[in-house]
């Protein structure tokens, strides 16, 4: 007896979309990428690209018979992973809405909250929470430092389709959720301190963790979206191999100072070298999504009358760094 799998297509190549197709092509599912640049399509058709997970030999995907220019698409699907900024969410979900079937859904793998800006499209929407932090080696391979889960969820608060414990495991393992807001602001927490704040002083995870000043304002960044949680009734939901927010952050249910000190050095050692996507768009001079993350925080702490004056620090930061990047 033969699975009948879903149809999956791909918009958008990027470190965590490469993961995705990753464990599509050694689970043997069919997938199509939906390419939208006529040289990005003619450099994925003749160069294979080549992937290192963190406990395998580094592999070659062709990806020939995958790819598609969108305006040759006549394949309609049942899930469409996005894989853009969160800038550009609008106008991918805009090309990629004639190739949705009647029930299909597309999967937002973006960094923040990006659902809660699409609430016409709710039924139509899975979210994707990513655990895992794959780069680019200087020889271009895509290298996956650790061993992260897909958290998927309805943002209906319904469990997603468990054909996805098929499609993905053992090389990403996947969480279905009806909690998709907890593990979204979990996560949104961790980007504040480890893009956001690394961002603002342009340094490595070990860099910013291994100085004692800075781990003093990541643990204060993550108070003050703490609160923000708290006021807003969110469960935190905990990302497989993160630890709390509310054990990180400081007042009710904290760890002692010293112990959340010692996380983040932990981290610090464990990711030393580790730039993460915001600190390289600042490396090469491109818009950060800094709006989508510390900047998120800031807009529904000021609709709660919250003060956040971390955050409100690192956007500022990270806008003026931006702006010299372009002088």
């Amino acid at each position: 007896m033969t699975t009948s799998y879903p149809s999956i297509a791909i918009i958008g190549i990027g470190s965590v979309t490469v993961t995705i197709i990753h464990a599509l092509y050694q689970n043997k599912i069919p997938f199509r990428i939906l390419c939208q640049n006529q040289n990005r399509f003619q450099t994925l058709y003749s160069n294979p690209i080549r992937f290192q997970g963190p406990k395998e030999q580094a592999i070659t995907i062709d990806l020939k018979n995958h790819l598609t220019m969108i305006h040759d698409n006549k394949e309609s699907y049942d899930y469409i992973f996005v894989g853009c900024k969160n800038q550009n969410l609008e106008d991918y979900l805009k090309d990629t809405k004639p190739f949705l079937n009647s029930n299909g859904k597309w999967i937002l793998i973006q960094n923040g909250i990006p659902e809660s800006n699409f609430d016409s499209y709710k039924d139509k929407i899975l979210g994707g929470v990513v655990g895992w932090n794959t780069q680019t080696l200087p020889d271009g391979t895509y290298f996956q430092a650790n061993v992260g889960s897909l958290i998927l969820g309805n943002v209906t608060k319904t469990k997603p389709d468990p054909i996805w414990n098929q499609l993905l495991p053992a090389h990403i393992p996947v969480v279905l959720t009806d909690q998709l807001e907890g593990y979204r602001w979990h996560k949104l927490a961790i980007n504040s301190i480890i893009n956001g704040l690394a961002a603002s002083k342009q340094l490595s995870l070990g860099e910013l963790f291994l100085n004692k000043k800075f781990r003093e304002e990541a643990l204060e960044t993550l108070t003050e979206i703490k609160t923000v949680m708290s006021k807003k009734k969110i469960t935190e939901q905990v990302v497989p191999g993160s630890f709390p927010i509310q054990k990180l952050g400081s007042g009710l249910g904290s760890l002692p100072t010293w112990i959340r000190h010692m996380i983040l050095i932990f981290l610090g050692l464990k990711y030393y070298r580790i730039r993460t996507s915001m600190v390289q768009d600042l490396d090469h001079g491109r818009k950060t999504e800094i709006d989508y993350i510390n900047g998120e925080v800031i807009k529904i702490a000021n609709s709660l009358g919250i003060p956040v004056p971390k955050n409100e620090w690192i956007v500022s930061t990270i806008k003026k760094r931006e702006a010299n990047k372009k002088n």
